[in-house]
């Protein structure tokens, strides 16, 4: 079993984590097991359509089927895994609760540090690249979906993504180097750039790393997984149940697929800014 300690705050963390060869896999499957997914998935998917029908479907209707989020779980099924071979416990990987008070109150100020930052740097964020337009439009994808399928999204996006990025990841990388720096450099470059796709492309992206590194700094202090999880789905949960806002009934959809002229006319309709706006924190 993993020897353990006790933080200043008396939360109970792993002093250390014997590496071994599964712990390589693992570090594997927690950094960059989502994009190798999606990839063997798109394989499978291209080959069985082209023997059919000789089409691709669009890729913009990925975010929008569930059973894509629904795969997203097998990472973090492998992970439970692998510390059950490695002989840790799941405390070796976050799970930690010291009181529902102390939960309740990391949940608090987590949130209100994502959202009230994201507030704060809105209006910085517009003057940087498209403005936010590729993060509308990339929101504005799931307006398709229903309220409870939306939460689903949000709830799978916060314990998957926490528990490979955070919860295993850069609880092994600290094991491993004890520089909490390195450690938490790699996880947060995994966990940004795991999010490049379909629906987020390379300025939505950009964005994304700020609650990225916001969430791996929350972890560092709080240390517990079921606060993050709770953080990120509760974060990603209010800008899913905001879709509408940036549909192209709104004008925010064309305006953020919009392109060179068609972009710049977009920009002169005072009705089709909705949602950037917003983004903006106009």
């Amino acid at each position: 079993m993993t020897p353990e300690r006790k933080s200043k705050d008396g939360a109970t963390l792993p002093s250390d984590v014997d590496p071994t060869p599964i712990t390589a896999v693992g570090l594997l499957v927690a950094l960059v097991g989502f994009e190798l997914l999606d990839r063997l998935r798109r394989a499978a998917a291209d080959r069985t359509s082209s023997a059919s029908t000789g089409d691709t479907p669009p890729a913009p209707t990925r975010a929008t089927e569930l059973r894509e989020h629904v795969w997203k779980w097998a990472v973090p099924a492998v992970l439970l895994l692998v510390v059950a071979l490695e002989g840790n416990s799941l405390a070796s990987i976050g799970w930690r609760i010291e009181s529902i008070e102390r939960l309740v109150w990391q949940i608090g100020v987590g949130l209100a540090a994502m959202l009230g930052l994201n507030m704060f740097t809105a209006p910085l964020w517009a003057r940087v690249g498209d403005g936010g337009e590729s993060l509308a439009s990339g929101l504005g994808s799931f307006a398709a979906l229903s309220i409870p399928e939306r939460l689903f999204v949000a709830f799978t996006a916060g314990a998957t993504e926490e528990t490979a990025f955070h919860g295993y990841a850069l609880e092994r990388l600290l094991a491993l180097t004890g520089s909490p720096p390195v450690a938490a450099g790699i996880s947060f470059l995994a966990f940004t750039a795991g999010h490049a796709g379909d629906t987020w492309d390379r300025e939505a992206v950009l964005r994304i790393a700020q609650p990225a590194l916001v969430t791996t700094l929350l972890y560092l202090w709080f240390r517990s997984l079921p606060a993050l999880i709770a953080i990120h789905a509760l974060n990603d949960a209010v800008g899913l149940l905001l879709a509408e806002l940036y549909t192209p009934d709104d004008g925010a959809g064309e305006s953020g697929a919009g392109t060179g002229a068609d972009a710049d006319t977009d920009a002169d309709d005072p009705d089709d800014s909705t949602a950037v706006g917003w983004l903006r924190g106009e």
